[in-house]
């Protein structure tokens, strides 16, 4: 840590810190496909018919930056597999796009808000994650965003961590330099990158039990 700057500034990672996805896109699909009594196999084909589309898709569009773009995926991807399941049911893939929508599946862990709180007293927050518009709407449907100074997605910024380059778009907007931050992700590569760049990180491990809470001892213990 560089003596003469004081770390005043924390940048989380979105999805696995402060929240997770209760239901996953194609579960929730086959759920719905099941129970209006589609066979299981059925259900399985047309899913890998959209994986195929997602690759023949990326191929010709490139990435999804904005909420345009994404909104035009789904809708294209939903058609797609309705199609393959029943063509005849022409209300089956916007049931399909409506309730198998990411943004409405992300759930808050038990500690974030109390944990954003208490450090928002004495810290300016900012997340940087690698997401795509859908995510970064989850932060109005949590009910979140409201504690951070910059949400900074991936997908606008058309780069992804752990790539150093999304990292200075970051210290760049918060006019910040590396050693006033702290940085905590719940994956290893992330927090590599963030050390390399002179930042005091955390690597979050849920799958052993950890929580934010851990992360506000490590912080205290500074």
């Amino acid at each position: 840590m560089n003596g003469e700057q004081k770390v005043d500034t924390i940048i989380f990672d979105a999805g696995g810190v402060l929240f997770y996805i209760n239901e996953y896109r194609n579960t929730v699909m086959t759920r719905i496909l099941k129970s209006l009594g589609y066979e299981e196999k059925l259900i399985q084909e047309a899913l890998e018919t959209g994986k195929a589309f997602d690759a023949h898709y990326y191929r010709i569009y490139g990435d999804i930056v904005t909420w345009q773009d994404e909104k035009k995926w789904l809708k294209l991807r939903s058609d797609v597999i309705a199609n393959a399941v029943d063509v005849n049911n022409e209300d089956l893939a916007d049931r399909l796009s409506v309730l198998a929508f990411d943004t409405f599946q992300y759930q808050l862990f038990e500690e974030t808000e109390k944990v954003l709180e208490r450090l928002q007293q004495d810290y300016k927050l900012c997340v940087l994650s690698n997401a795509t518009a859908s995510l970064d709407w989850a932060f109005d449907y949590l009910d979140i965003r409201k504690y951070f100074d910059e949400v900074i997605i991936s997908a606008y910024e058309q780069c992804a961590k752990p790539d150093q380059k999304l990292y200075h778009i970051a210290l760049d907007r918060l006019g910040k330099s590396s050693h006033q931050c702290l940085f905590i992700d719940d994956k290893l590569e992330n927090v590599e990158a963030a050390r390399d760049l002179g930042m005091r990180s955390f690597h979050l491990i849920r799958q052993e039990g950890e929580t934010l809470e851990d992360f506000v001892s490590f912080i205290e213990m500074a």
